[in-house]
């Protein structure tokens, strides 16, 4: 029975994982996972993974792409022996339109020039391709002091819109359920600090997150109007295009 580590996550026969011992974020981290399986046909080419730490998600797109490049900063506080290259995201070394798909789960909160990450990371991508990135909104501090920015769903609107990516997927990392349920896990977890809280709390989250993707998951993430859901969000995850009118229009 072979299990496959990067990172958070790991891999057992063929499933995707949190791995309880480095994260007890396992309600938000199940859903990127699967908002990041039920995407993958926009992971192609030539991939950029901004911000890549460990490259946890080299899991799913190692095989689904023709070759991928880490790019984070020296001094991120994880392990860096996966990282190709050194660079912060709003000073990328990599000629223009050279990659095909660029991901970016929850790093640009960490980006203190936060317009020029936006703008490089489009610059980078080829015309009509495909950048996918996760952004926290209603979330605690973290990784301080890097902490800078929280991203509204009107913000990353007009951020996609102002360096020409049309928005192909805009979808909540939850609502009002979530979030509580998200806050509750950070009580027991970061603030009691009880190492059998922590453990009881991983299985529970384990456990509603199996009801969640049951009853929640494909309604979260097919449903047009997403209400409340654009105010009060734990985040937001998007799927968008580069498209080379726009950045002609722009210009």
């Amino acid at each position: 029975m072979s299990i496959t580590r990067r990172g958070f996550l790991y891999q057992k026969n063929g499933k995707i994982r949190v791995d309880h011992e480095k994260t007890n974020s396992i309600l938000l981290n199940n859903l990127h996972i699967d908002l990041l399986l039920k995407h993958n046909q926009y992971m192609k080419g030539i991939l950029l993974d901004a911000g890549c730490g460990e490259k946890p998600y080299s899991l799913i797109y190692e095989k689904i792409t023709e070759k991928s490049i880490g790019v984070d900063v020296e001094y991120g506080i994880h392990d860096q022996k996966a990282v190709d290259v050194f660079a912060s995201l709003d000073q990328l070394p990599f000629p223009d339109c050279m990659f095909d798909t660029v991901l970016c789960t929850n790093v640009l909160e960490h980006i203190a020039e936060n317009g020029k990450a936006f703008s490089e990371l489009s610059r980078v991508l080829k015309d009509n391709g495909y950048m996918i990135l996760s952004v926290p909104f209603l979330y605690p501090a973290h990784e301080i002091p890097h902490d800078y920015y929280r991203y509204s769903f009107y913000g990353l609107k007009y951020q996609m819109e102002k360096n020409g990516l049309t928005i192909k997927k805009m979808i909540p990392l939850g609502g009002v359920g979530m979030m509580i349920l998200v806050y509750c896990n950070l009580f027991l977890c970061k603030f009691l600090k009880m190492k059998m809280l922590n453990f009881i709390a991983c299985i529970l989250q384990e456990g509603v997150y199996k009801i969640y993707r049951g009853v929640c998951l494909d309604h979260l993430i097919s449903k047009e109007d997403k209400g409340m859901m654009k105010i009060i969000s734990t985040g937001y995850f998007i799927v968008a295009q580069k498209c080379r009118n726009k950045i002609q229009d722009q210009g």
